[in-house]
């Protein structure tokens, strides 16, 4: 089940960054599938999901406070956009909240990669699995929150650099799950 979780959430990363990466396309198809709301609604979910898959296993249950967070990060950012519906138009511009999504950004990396290394002093005997995944997703969220920071202050470079991180992000999660094949955790 955690290996068609991670497709899946991968699966979804990946089409969405072709769909933030292709402006055009993307600003016809708005209206009709939402932006990121819907992305960071779907991700919530799905990564609702594979937490609690990694809760299930002892092998990854080291990664379940963290995989935890991340889904309710995405679930109260998709609950604020879609209850204020022209709040990416409006505050995306806005100081508190660009500085707030930056913070968040950097400190979830950074938690994220320590708390991959405090988790690396597993007992003798014991497996632990994900922890190069769990690395890299802290990574790439350590350096948006930079990317935000320093640069990409128009819309279109914002843009750019979601669908990025959702590539990113996607990729992680497909070679996550193609890289279990079929194993059942221990």
């Amino acid at each position: 089940m955690l290996r068609i979780l991670l497709l899946l959430r991968g699966a979804f990363g990946v089409l969405f960054s072709a769909f933030a990466l292709l402006a055009p396309v993307a600003d016809a198809l708005t209206p009709v599938l939402g932006r990121s709301g819907t992305f960071a609604l779907v991700d919530g979910l799905l990564a609702l999901a594979v937490a609690v898959a990694l809760s299930k296993h002892a092998r990854w249950q080291w990664l379940f406070v963290l995989a935890l967070i991340d889904a309710l990060t995405r679930l109260v950012i998709a609950g604020v956009i879609f209850a204020f519906p022209n709040i990416e138009a409006r505050i995306l511009s806005s100081v508190v909240f660009f500085g707030s999504v930056i913070t968040i950004a950097v400190v979830l990396g950074v938690i994220g990669m320590v708390y991959v290394f405090i988790g690396r002093r597993a007992p003798p005997g014991t497996q632990r699995g994900g922890a190069l995944p769990a690395f890299a997703a802290s990574l790439c969220m350590l350096l948006f929150g930079i990317g935000l920071m320093f640069g990409f202050s128009s819309v279109d470079g914002r843009r750019m650099l979601v669908g990025v991180l959702a590539l990113a992000m996607g990729l992680i999660f497909l070679i996550s799950g193609l890289r279990l094949n079929g194993r059942q955790p221990a």
